[in-house]
């Protein structure tokens, strides 16, 4: 991650943190979300989030699931 952070300094670019914050927050939905078997209560709670924080941070990220594959 520091190599990447590097890099795009580096090459002038400017707002990255917004980026990585997206892609650590969806990565560690994902894997939360994995480690549970789609279990949003216990997923939120290893993240150590509250349910609605995390349904909020899914919607925002764009990562809902189909209605067949969620897991309350």
């Amino acid at each position: 991650m520091a190599e990447e952070v590097a890099r795009r300094l580096r090459a002038g670019e400017i707002g990255i943190i917004d980026d990585l914050t997206r892609r650590f927050e969806e990565t560690c939905i994902r894997t939360g979300l994995a480690h549970t078997g789609g279990r949003k209560v216990e997923a939120a709670h290893i993240l150590g989030w509250g349910r609605n924080t995390l349904t909020r941070k899914i919607q925002e990220l764009g990562m809902e699931q189909h209605d067949d594959e969620a897991h309350d």
